[in-house]
């Protein structure tokens, strides 16, 4: 997981907006990270589906591929052992896409990430909601299905706190179906990170199932400083979800929600083939047109 994001980089890079306004995330929105990544091999490429970035290779911190961290921006992040994500019209919901996550093992990771311009106090999250879907070609565990975390820090150690439905009342998950989840103070949030104090548990304490109120209460001074929802690594087997309408309500420190689709008008790679050709086509007519000789 990559947690130590430097909060200079994202604070130098941010574009303020009003976090009360809903936002449409479209997938030509998703940056380029195509490139090598340790010995993974990042791919992004888009169609009139959408947009993915595809990492092959081994499994591995050292070798997923990541966009550098830009602020009020949703971005592929943590992506490794041949996973594949992005915004596509694979599982849409409220409109033509959703956000995509697929991998072939226990080896593949991939999130999507947002983190904000101003980071805000663990204290004022009031609630958070998602929707998720998980597809019924998944031969991972029946529990698992792509999560939400809140990315914090202390301004020098970083974790995730981890919102799962299967630990929150939805010990089967349904297929082919889109569910929603409304997470509350009360909702139960795990973190495998030692660095966050852990309310009546050892400090080590591999995964610490504890409800938010609980994790606020014992981690004063802890900042949100993102939003995070992806898969995880340890699925041992396919899986392939998406999410959608991705929501929280930080109280006066304020409020947003995310919608992600597919942008019109993307042609189809055939398309594309065709445009080109035509382009051509016309530059070499225009060019005999130029060259024409006329006489009086």
């Amino acid at each position: 997981m990559k947690i130590a994001v430097s909060l200079a980089a994202i604070a130098a890079t941010a574009l303020i907006a009003s976090s009360a306004d809903a936002t449409t995330v479209y997938n030509l929105d998703l940056p380029n990270v195509s490139g090598n990544f340790g010995a993974g091999v990042a791919t992004t490429s888009t169609s009139s589906q959408g947009t993915v970035t595809i990492v092959t290779g081994p499994g591995g911190g050292a070798n997923r591929a990541g966009a550098a961290p830009v602020a009020n921006k949703w971005l592929q992040e943590n992506v490794g052992g041949n996973a594949t994500v992005g915004i596509t019209k694979d599982f849409a919901r409220s409109g033509n896409g959703s956000a995509f996550f697929s991998g072939v093992d226990g080896n593949s990771k991939a999130d999507l990430e947002f983190y904000f311009a101003n980071p805000v106090s663990l204290s004022s999250v009031q609630g958070l909601s998602y929707d998720w879907y998980r597809s019924s070609s998944s031969t991972n565990s029946a529990g698992q299905v792509t999560s939400l975390r809140l990315a914090v820090t202390n301004g020098s150690q970083s974790a995730y706190l981890i919102y799962e439905p299967i630990y929150n009342g939805v010990p089967v998950i349904p297929t082919d179906t889109w569910q929603t989840s409304s997470i509350t103070t009360a909702s139960t949030f795990w973190s495998n990170n030692n660095n966050l104090a852990k309310p009546g548990a050892t400090p080590a304490c591999p995964d610490c199932y504890l409800s938010l109120s609980a994790w606020q209460t014992s981690n004063p001074g802890w900042l949100v400083y993102g939003l995070s929802t992806g898969m995880g690594s340890g699925w041992n087997g396919f899986y392939a979800g998406g999410v959608d309408n991705i929501a929280y309500d930080f109280g006066a420190a304020g409020s947003g929600s995310f919608n992600f689709e597919v942008a019109a008008g993307v042609p189809e790679p055939a398309t594309w083939a065709m445009m080109i050709g035509g382009f051509a086509f016309v530059g070499a007519a225009a060019r005999r047109r130029k060259s024409k000789v006329v006489f009086a």
